[in-house]
């Protein structure tokens, strides 16, 4: 387990209260599940209230000892290897009412795009460097471009996808963007039409 460095924090990590949230936090299940939620766009906190609450008992309600558990979250993912995301996506929960979700950090060699959708036909897709559609050509179908998401796993590009995502990079590269036509991942069943 890493050791904590407190900050503003140092009374609250001085309570047995305090040790013992760095604990449970540290455990290997408590790390793989903030990587979960992480991974699945949630924030990294979600899935251990339970865990907390019976743990380290009523003083997890105290403001102060909420922000600790933040900040020893970001500390714990940026060890694992994310990065911040956002704060404060709010929770409709009990202990914590908003939370900071994280992601994986990026590489310098890794690629990242924009995925954008035709308004008209959601397998036509356009991927950009930019969060922006200003410099897109017109889609094909539909009458506007809306955003999808954005694009940094080479797996989920080709299983997803059926996309080659360092030749779409490249094709971004050198046009400013690169068409892509998802195909159907499966085929229709007996008696189904394509």
């Amino acid at each position: 387990m890493q050791p904590y460095d407190p900050g503003k924090f140092a009374k609250e990590y001085s309570t047995p209260e305090g040790q013992k949230l760095w604990e449970i936090l540290n455990q290997p299940a408590n790390i793989a599940r903030m990587q979960t939620a992480s991974d699945l766009g949630q924030p990294a906190l979600k899935p251990l209230e339970d865990a907390l609450l019976e743990g380290v008992g009523p003083a997890i309600t105290d403001d102060w000892m909420k922000k600790m558990a933040g900040n020893m979250v970001r500390q714990i993912m940026e060890a694992n290897g994310y990065e911040h995301d956002v704060e404060g996506i709010k929770l409709a929960s009990f202990p914590f009412y908003k939370a900071s979700r994280y992601r994986r950090r990026v590489s310098d060699d890794a690629v990242s795009l924009h995925v954008f959708r035709d308004s008209g036909d959601a397998r036509q897709l356009i991927l950009t460097d930019v969060r922006s559609d200003e410099h897109l050509p017109t889609p094909p179908t539909g009458k506007r471009w809306t955003y999808y998401n954005v694009l940094s796993s080479p797996l989920k590009a080709q299983i997803g996808l059926g996309l080659d995502l360092k030749a779409a990079a490249n094709a971004v590269e050198k046009h400013g963007y690169h068409m892509h036509r998802q195909e159907r991942v499966l085929r229709p069943g007996p008696g189904g039409s394509a």
